[in-house]
């Protein structure tokens, strides 16, 4: 058994001189430490684990807080006093013994325990299941017959498992999942939203959501992309709406997962970007929800002929709000989100030649470090439009021009949107405007005016504004 990485559970013990109950460590906390991963939680069950939990925190000047999020398997986080980064688990067993609470949990993977002596030291492994051999032969296993129909999220725990540790679910437990994937409709949307943050957070997201769409999973989830499947596209593209959106998630992902490889030296930058809070799976999850608003605005083009999808990137965007509303996401993950698919065409008509200077920087000044993950959806939509309006030459063109215009946010943009304004409100009503829609215009101009070079000092910014009022007559 490999040894435990701080905080350890025999520093918790080493004040605790009550009688220790039957104390077990279990679930991903034994999983992680038995195929090398780094332990993100110290997980525990015992009887009585409220009052345990009590006294534990009291004889180390921590403190408890209960888990609610499952009433039925009541939790309690011990807290040390001085470190908030510092706690254990511990659960109350799921029946009479270790042997009934292993039964009940979701996967064999998951359902090894090791029993923690009094010095806090472990002992043998209870392993009922084999769980250990089929992480050995990475397979994810159902811990028993009415897994899945005890709680229906465990589809998605199954998938997320096996993206997040390149395992394969094996057949019987597949061949449960999909007579249960119709009972996904009964979990809530917030638990839901959890899995899929889980999933797409995986470097191999892309893979699931395939294996997702076969189950019939995603449409259970997003009644909406039924309507894409099978939509036809115009000659610039050779998928239809589905299998294209699929496919830009495929790439998407790609270069998620070599931005050093796209983007060379700025690639950390990105990183850093994509990886705060949930952006980096609302960015994925935008890459397969650009182009929903599609099917509700296709037509065709009275002279040409050809098929047409006018606005469907604000549909979409409507409909991305609808769906992230649904799934109780945050104000500020549903803003991102929609922001994603709204300005998905946008990058597309910046990296064209002759794009002026100032209508970037109005973009840029728009978006933000929000652009860096709306030119890398850019991108994957690009590379996969592969149909024979589309040639070869464009999308490396496209590609380069994406890659020149990350290096020149970096390097010259995002410097530029950081500097400080050169003159406000308070000017502006010295010289006689008043607070308004007038004044707002007048400093977004000002602004524009700074942002390209025009006016560089505060006397240049006077004058502008002065010869603004007089042309706009105030």
């Amino acid at each position: 058994m490999k040894t435990l990485s701080l905080p350890s559970i025999k520093h918790w013990l080493n004040n605790y001189s009550d009688e220790l109950p039957s104390l077990y460590l279990v679930g991903g906390t034994v999983r992680d430490i038995l195929i090398g991963r780094p332990q993100k939680d110290i997980d525990l069950v015992c009887k009585g684990a409220k009052e345990f939990s009590n006294s534990l925190a009291k004889r180390n000047n921590a403190v408890v807080v209960p888990m609610e999020k499952k009433p039925e398997h009541p939790c309690y986080r011990v807290i040390a006093g001085n470190d908030s980064n510092n706690f254990i688990d511990i659960a109350e067993m799921r029946g009479e013994t270790i042997y009934e609470d292993i039964q009940q949990r979701d996967f064999t993977i998951n359902a090894i325990a090791v029993e923690i002596k009094r010095d806090g030291s472990t002992d043998k492994i209870i392993d009922p299941l084999n769980g250990a051999d089929d992480l050995n032969n990475k397979i994810i296993k159902m811990a028993g017959e009415g897994s899945f129909a005890s709680d229906p999220l465990r589809i998605l725990r199954a998938l997320r498992f096996a993206a997040a540790l390149s395992f394969e679910i094996e057949p019987l437990t597949l061949k449960d999942i999909e007579t249960k994937v119709e009972s996904l409709a009964e979990v809530s949307q917030e638990r839901i939203l959890t899995e899929l943050f889980y999933i797409l957070s995986t470097s191999q997201s892309a893979f699931c959501f395939r294996q997702m769409d076969r189950l019939g999973i995603l449409e259970v989830i997003f009644p909406e992309i039924s309507a894409m499947k099978g939509y036809e596209q115009n000659t610039f593209h050779h998928k239809d709406v589905w299998e294209h959106s699929l496919l830009v998630m495929d790439n998407c992902e790609h270069i998620i997962n070599n931005l050093v490889l796209f983007f060379e030296k700025w690639g950390g930058e990105i990183a850093d970007n994509i990886n705060r809070n949930n952006r980096l799976p609302l960015l994925k999850l935008a890459s397969i929800l650009h182009d929903i608003g599609k099917p509700l605005t296709g037509g065709v083009h009275p002279d040409k002929g050809n098929i047409t999808f006018y606005n469907h990137d604000i549909e979409g965007a409507m409909i991305a709000d609808t769906i992230a509303e649904r799934l109780r996401m945050s104000n500020k993950d549903r803003s991102f989100l929609t922001l994603i698919v709204a300005e998905h065409l946008h990058i597309l008509s910046l990296t064209a030649t002759g794009v002026k200077s100032s209508t970037k920087m109005r973009w840029f000044r728009k978006m933000k470090d929000d652009a860096i993950p709306s030119i890398i959806l850019g991108m994957a939509d690009i590379k996969g439009t592969q149909g024979p309006a589309s040639s070869k030459e464009y999308r490396n063109n496209y590609f380069i021009r994406s890659k020149d215009i990350v290096k020149n946010y970096y390097e010259v943009i995002k410097k530029t949107l950081e500097r400080k304004v050169l003159i406000s409100g308070k000017d502006l009503i010295a010289i006689g405007i008043a607070p308004g829609p007038a004044m707002g215009n007048i400093l977004r101009q000002l602004r524009e005016a700074q942002d390209n070079g025009i006016i560089t000092n505060h006397e240049e910014a006077m004058v502008m504004a002065r010869d603004l009022l007089l042309e706009n007559n105030f």
